[in-house]
């Protein structure tokens, strides 16, 4: 993504890699210093498609340097909640998104919507 290669692992639900910054036990977890992303092996279906894209949001700002801006919009005692908003936002409205542009644009939708996401990872 922009350059960075970032890998994806299934870890034990148990693992001390599903700990994030804040000291909690979660689903998934993304390194910014690794390039990794840590997931649970107990995920799957729609669970795992959400998270998933939740820890790809997390790639996406590291990988395009946007924590800078976060952190020049943001009080700093509010840094991590919102990135972690943002995320969710692109996990939960993501397909929504892409849903709309397929209701106005129809089969072309497809093919933007495919360009403009191989533009983000090439």
């Amino acid at each position: 993504m922009n350059g960075y290669l970032w890998r994806v692992y299934f870890v034990d639900p148990d693992s001390d890699l599903l700990v994030d910054r804040t000291g909690f036990h979660t689903l998934a977890t993304t390194d910014p210093v690794t390039y990794c992303i840590y997931l649970s092996n107990q995920l799957d279906g729609a669970l795992l498609r959400t998270v998933l894209i939740h820890e790809l949001g997390h790639c996406t700002m590291v990988s395009f340097h946007l924590l800078d801006d976060i952190h020049r919009m943001v009080k700093p005692e509010y840094w991590l909640e919102a990135e972690e908003l943002i995320c969710n936002i692109i996990a939960n409205y993501g397909w929504k998104i892409f849903q709309t542009a397929y209701d106005i644009l129809g089969e072309s939708a497809w093919y933007y919507v495919t360009k403009e996401l191989e533009r983000f990872v090439a």
